[in-house]
């Protein structure tokens, strides 16, 4: 009997190429879907029209909040690393930045990914799975966040089915998510004293002492979860961050002169937000336009000025951070430091 030979490194990395091109295809596949299922709806040369005729006086205000709301999400990051191991304000911005400008142009969500290899490299005590972990947990306080407004539109519009059943299924899932974190940064003394405990010689005591020290940098990056007043101050600043995204949905639409209540904001957000967790292609094109315009109808706005508005803000954002990133990725090193994570992540 002979043993199958191990996969060669070309192998391996011409699998993983293999599958960032599915997760591209897969990706414009489902955005061009949601876009068509929305486009056939709407009169193309009107929308287009519309959005010519936006009003450009609202986009400094627009554009204001939504850079304070980056700095507001790159400030929260920063205070979820531990006080010893702990970016500068600067680098969690640029590299949340980095990571978003990611998200633009590739698949499956991989900017999170490219955000986590950056600051790894800064911050070795926390490594990437440390930043990993400070990102998973970003995305439950986010979660948490959206739930709130979610609980909010629900007093106030008739909601449709699915979005109640989508709230109830975070409110299972969101819990068992936090104690099973809460659990691993509670294990952070156990894991501590076990990979001291282990020795690093042969096979089995080298994949043990690995596999300890990944689980103790992950926890490292719960510290957020080890006071209930660092919590709270998280919490608070996760509120505050999407007020002001609910803020710049309403001023989408004074842009382009949409007759709708402020709550019409938050409902189209949380419609956004909850359509966002499917699969979706970069930069989230298609997802925009099929959710704004289903939650603008609740409010009677006309499918032509909902697609104009989720053409126009989907491309601004695509834009607008991709412009912050190129400025974050040059005031972090440059294009060559950005060819080295990116090859990092692709392993």
């Amino acid at each position: 009997m002979t043993d199958n030979p191990a996969p060669s490194p070309g192998t391996s990395q011409s699998s993983s190429r293999l599958r960032r091109w599915l997760y591209l295809l897969c990706g414009l596949l489902i955005g061009i879907v949601f876009l068509y299922m929305t486009a056939r709806k709407v009169d193309l040369d009107e929308a287009a029209a519309t959005i010519y005729a936006i009003n450009g006086l609202w986009l400094l205000p627009l554009t204001t909040v939504y850079i304070v709301t980056f700095l507001l999400r790159g400030l929260r990051w920063q205070l979820m690393f531990p006080d010893q191991s702990r970016p500068s304000f600067r680098h969690a911005t640029d590299a949340f930045l980095i990571g978003k400008t990611g998200n633009n142009f590739m698949p499956g969500r991989l900017g999170e990914l490219l955000r986590a290899t950056v600051i790894g490299r800064l911050l070795p005590a926390v490594g990437m799975s440390g930043s990993l972990a400070t990102i998973v947990l970003e995305k439950i306080f986010d979660a948490l966040a959206v739930l709130v407004l979610l609980g909010v539109a629900l007093l106030s519009a008739p909601l449709p089915p699915w979005l109640a059943n989508a709230g109830i299924v975070l409110i299972a899932v969101l819990p068992t998510l936090l104690l099973a974190l809460l659990l691993v940064e509670r294990a952070d003394a156990r894991v501590s004293y076990s990979s001291g405990a282990v020795a690093a010689t042969g096979l089995v005591g080298r994949l043990k002492a690995f596999v300890f020290g990944i689980l103790q940098k992950f926890s490292t990056g719960l510290f957020a979860l080890r006071t209930v007043q660092h919590f709270s101050v998280l919490s608070a600043l996760t509120l505050i961050i999407w007020f002001w995204e609910v803020v710049i949905m309403y001023l989408c639409l004074q842009a382009f002169s949409i007759s709708a209540p402020f709550m019409a904001a938050l409902v189209s957000l949380v419609f956004l937000c909850v359509g966002s967790m499917l699969p979706a292609a970069p930069g989230f094109i298609g997802t925009y336009q099929l959710f704004i315009v289903a939650a603008l109808q609740l409010y009677a706005v006309s499918d032509t000025s909902a697609f104009a508005l989720s053409v126009f803000l989907n491309l601004y954002v695509i834009v607008l951070t991709s412009i912050l990133g190129v400025v974050a990725i040059v005031l972090d090193g440059g294009v060559v430091n950005l060819r080295q994570v990116f090859a990092a992540i692709s392993k």
